[in-house]
């Protein structure tokens, strides 16, 4: 044990190699390790002589708000913080952490930065897309990042980050046990999937154009939502398998789980009256799904549920708490989470299929284990402001003239290193207000820079209304965090997809043209000269246009009725209704000029789309005179006879 910790140390006072790009904005300094790193054996993969290790537990950032942070690594299994990795110039809040078999990575607005889990060294700074905030996946192969308005996937794990274009914008992402991610396209409905060390997005197979819907995971089969249809439908390399009715009449706000809990699949419906559904589909493959009755919620703003290892988590952003259910809908737990700053409180799946709720400021983490317990692990204080400047590696000597004589002395470790090729690209620490040298040779008070701004929160208020083939959108302010808002981004797919960029002081739009009947799914996003932050989304359902009632009659075929009408004068009076209510009794009544209401005339139902085709019962041989027929009191045309 002495001779690891010995180890660890000296690995801990080495150099940091330098970056590859030429800046290192997330410089990892120091990882301190309080407790050794569980893994639990999954699957077989030939990378370790077949056996596959997931990554138990999982790692959060927190800022101290002076342009420096740590990361933490949570221990899922024993409810507390392992490891910690000290970063300097982390410039804010919400940066995410992946890890991967061998390496972790820190995801910033515009950079990343991979540290070796097991040498504590960074290895490399890289640029990712910037302007909005990832979707991150730990799966074999990965672990990925996904840009969904961006459409693009980043896939980490190897010597360098690949980025792959899918060519447009996606729903939300899921990975099924083998690491394929499969990804819905947006603009044409593709159900696309990559498979692990490939760069090729394959889009096989559709869901039905127009139909909105999510991805999900039940067993190790992808599973397309379909919340128009109400069905799930299996996806796999080959394309689609069977659709099979949920039982339930799902909205088009429905959110769906991205992973079945022992084969039941989790959605909420959010609105004025919230409930969970839990939809049984372990017998999908046979055609077979079924549905409890749904469970109502409390009033709220619920995320996508998710699944842990024996319960349902549901996070209530609105009022930051976190709801609980078993697979049979029995309710836990309910668990307060404070809210953190201008970041969204969030729920992450770990591989350990334990659920980690964050705040938005990484002050403290909620671990969701066994019965849905939770186990509150506190990250605040773990970054004091009074503490001492982080440990910094020496910098090389460099030989200093003074009055004629040289002298090779190392920088002293409190002082920063400088920019160059001989240490890492770190920033000095910056306290709350810094004493310093005026020209004039006197001491002053200078206040150190302003913390730089990150992108503008999730706009709230988001509301939109339809009027014939227009959509009103409308929303609140967002929150600015640190920059002016200079406009909102606003998407919108269903029957037709786009996007506008309005003005930073709008707060409305309106969406002409669409198409009367679809559903279109709506999202608005903030952004500043940080990137853009957090879209808030919603959907709604064009009116359908309203159908023209209309009753005509014309010559029908041959008839025969007793032996007062008989052929070849004698036909039928062929009826036709259209656009009355579905399913709805209609009667009717027969006339002529020249015996008036000659028939008792009939009742007959509408179908389902509200219309009635009646060719086999008014027989007719009169001549000359004109007919026609009243449906519910609406008179048809006349024909001749």
């Amino acid at each position: 044990m002495l001779a690891k910790v010995t180890r660890m140390l000296a690995k801990m006072t080495r150099a940091l190699r330098p970056q590859r790009g030429g800046r290192l904005p997330l410089a990892l300094l120091a990882l301190v390790v309080a407790g050794g790193v569980t893994a639990a054996v999954t699957d077989a993969s030939a990378s370790t002589g077949g056996l596959r290790f997931a990554q138990a537990g999982h790692w959060f950032a927190q800022s101290n708000g002076k342009g420096e942070g740590s990361v933490f690594r949570v221990n899922g299994s024993t409810g507390a913080v392992d490891g910690e990795v000290k970063l300097y110039a982390m410039d804010e809040a919400g940066t995410q952490v992946v890890q991967g078999e061998t390496s972790g990575y820190v995801i910033g607005k515009k950079d990343g930065a991979r540290f070796g889990k097991s040498t504590l060294t960074v290895d490399e700074t890289f640029p990712l897309p910037s302007g909005e905030r990832a979707v991150p996946l730990e799966v074999k192969g990965g672990p990925y990042l996904v840009y969904r308005e961006q459409g693009r996937v980043v896939r980490m794990g190897g010597e360098d980050p690949v980025s792959i274009a899918v060519g447009a914008a996606l729903g939300d992402p899921v990975a099924t046990s083998d690491g394929t991610l499969w990804l819905l396209r947006k603009d044409t409905n593709g159900l696309c999937y990559l498979r692990p060390g490939t760069e090729v997005v394959n889009c096989r197979a559709n869901a039905p154009a127009g139909h909105l819907g999510a991805l999900t995971v039940v067993g190790r089969q992808a599973v397309f939502v379909d919340t128009d249809s109400d069905t799930f439908t299996s996806v796999g390399e080959g394309g689609l398998g069977r659709p099979v009715r949920i039982g339930r009449d799902l909205t088009a706000e429905a959110r769906v789980g991205a992973a079945d809990l022992a084969g039941r699949v989790a959605v909420v419906e959010p609105g004025a009256n919230n409930r969970l559904h839990l939809l049984d589909a372990s017998g999908l493959s046979a055609g077979r799904l079924s549905a409890a009755p749904p469970i109502p919620l409390p009033a709220g703003d619920y995320a996508a549920p998710a699944a842990g290892r024996d319960a349902v988590v549901l996070l209530d952003r609105s009022n930051n708490k976190v709801l609980t259910f078993d697979r049979d809908g029995r309710q836990r737990g309910t668990h307060q989470v404070p809210k953190e700053g201008n970041q969204d409180t969030e729920l992450t799946r770990g591989q350990d299929q334990r659920v980690y709720v964050a705040g938005g400021a990484g002050k403290r983490v909620l671990v969701i284990g066994e019965n849905g317990r939770a186990d509150a692990v506190p990250l605040i204080g773990k970054i004091d402001k009074n503490d001492g400047p982080p440990v910094r590696p020496p910098a090389e000597t460099t030989n200093q003239p003074t009055g004629g004589t040289s002298t090779g002395s190392p920088r002293p470790a409190s002082d920063p290193p400088s920019r160059g090729s001989g240490g890492t690209n770190a920033v000095p620490r910056t306290e709350e207000r810094t004493r310093t040298q005026t020209p004039s040779g006197t001491s002053g008070d200078v206040r150190p820079p302003a913390n730089p701004p990150s992108p503008p929160g999730r706009p709230p208020g988001l509301r939109a209304t339809a009027s014939g083939s227009t959509i009103t959108v409308s929303w609140k302010a967002a929150t600015a965090n640190g920059a002016t808002v200079g406009g909102y981004r606003v998407t919108w797919s269903g029957g037709s997809s786009g996007s506008r960029t309005v003005g930073g002081g709008s707060r409305q739009t309106k969406l002409t043209g669409l198409t009367r009947g679809k559903t279109y799914r709506i999202t608005v996003a903030a952004q500043n000269s940080a990137g853009r932050g957090t879209a808030a989304s919603t959907s709604i359902r064009l009116p359908a246009p309203a159908a023209t009632r209309s009753v005509t009659v014309s010559r029908g075929g041959p008839a025969e009725h007793g032996d007062d009408c008989v052929a070849p004068d004698c036909r039928f009076i062929k009826v036709v209704v259209r656009g009355f209510p579905p399913n709805t009794d209609v009667d009717i009544d027969v006339f002529s000029e020249d015996w008036g209401d000659f028939n008792p005339g009939a009742h007959r139902n509408t179908d389902d789309k509200g219309n009635l085709t009646v060719d086999d019962r008014f027989p007719y041989n009169g001549t000359g005179g004109a007919v026609w027929v009243t449906a519910n009191g609406l008179e048809s045309n006349h024909v001749s006879w």
